[in-house]
């Protein structure tokens, strides 16, 4: 089968690669879309990946081909998207259903071959069902919309609450719309990109604040009175974290989505402002729930069927998977603009 190779960082390679088989309790999927996800970016140029060589790609779908020992074969010939984490079921987190703090996880397309590829192995247990008036690309970009509610969740969504989403990526964007069909009271998106921020605004956020030329924490203020009741920060940036620890009204919670660089620190005055207004700073990783791999998988699928979860507004670029290398050649050099691109093998 043809695959992109990551050799090494900065290497990616198109070629030929043996076709995997499937083991026991495993299948093989014929992948008909993948999405790019910032954490690949960061493996190719940031040599953040667990292992050389590499077959990327985590968000893909495509159609059972082949099963492996002790799966039925009614199983080929399904549509699916693949849910990537890897849990290994016996550890304490996996026992409590947190299977994202698994001791000895593995994840398809980082710490073992994913989609970048004509064909990927999964297990049956991590296969989610795609129908058939869903297109693939759906199936390939469809866990950001589980990262996004997964995080809602865990900053006690409800019918009602103030809401801020700072960082207006695919995972923001899912937020917004998840926060719109929650029932929020008020949905405040915030950026540095105006074209995101436009289609924050098409896909139900009430404002949206571009942080380069405002003070967004001054404008969340002006708008609520006194904060918000929750803030997902998803840009991954020092400066988004502070802002949503400020927007917070007291005893609101801030989600940690987003990735901080490892230098990041948070400056004695954020503490103290956590302290004094007794606010909650939290958690979220992944997007996995018990029974595995969750109703995040399940509930993304329906609000897609139910035409209330936009995800195809989401991608900005289609390309073949033969054309991988100049894709991620025209990313580092910050020629290509976009938001989710989908590689076609």
């Amino acid at each position: 089968m043809k695959a992109a190779i990551l050799e090494g960082p900065g290497r990616i390679v198109y070629q030929e690669v043996e076709t995997p088989r499937p083991g026991p309790g495993e299948v093989l999927v014929r992948v008909k879309a993948v999405s790019i996800c910032g954490s690949d970016l960061l493996r190719v140029f940031n040599g953040a990946a667990k292992t050389y060589p590499l077959i990327l790609g985590h968000e893909c779908a495509g159609i059972v081909v082949e099963a492996g020992e002790g799966v039925a074969k009614e199983h080929v010939g399904r549509r699916v998207a693949v849910a990537p984490l890897l849990p290994c079921m016996q550890c304490p987190a996996c026992q409590r259903g947190i299977y994202s703090s698994c001791e000895q996880y593995s994840f398809i397309g980082s710490r073992q071959a994913g989609g970048f590829a004509e064909y990927v192995v999964a297990p049956l247990r991590n296969l989610i069902d795609l129908p058939e008036k869903l297109d693939f690309e759906v199936g390939a970009i469809l866990e950001p919309s589980t990262v996004a509610l997964h995080a809602l969740e865990r900053g006690e969504i409800a019918e009602g609450l103030r809401v801020a989403i700072l960082g207006a990526g695919s995972i923001g964007l899912c937020a917004v719309q998840w926060a719109r069909i929650k029932k929020a009271g008020l949905i405040i998106s915030t950026d540095v990109v105006d074209e995101n921020l436009a289609a924050s605004k098409m896909l139900g956020a009430h404002l949206t604040l571009n942080a380069r030329q405002e003070d967004v924490v001054a404008s969340a203020m002006a708008e609520t009175g006194d904060g918000v009741d929750l803030a997902l920060e998803v840009s991954g940036s020092p400066e988004g974290l502070m802002q949503a620890v400020m927007m917070l009204r007291p005893r609101g919670i801030v989600v940690c989505v987003g990735n901080q660089p490892p230098e990041a620190m948070l400056p004695a005055s954020i503490i103290e402002h956590i302290t004094r207004r007794e606010n909650e700073l939290r958690g979220t990783w992944m997007s996995y729930s018990a029974p595995f791999p969750g109703h995040e998988w399940s509930d993304s699928v329906a609000a897609i069927l139910r035409g209330d979860l936009h995800v195809q507004t989401m991608i900005s670029h289609r390309f073949p998977l033969s054309a991988i290398e100049d894709v991620f050649q025209q990313i580092h050099s910050h020629a290509l603009i976009h938001r989710k691109i989908i590689l076609i093998p």
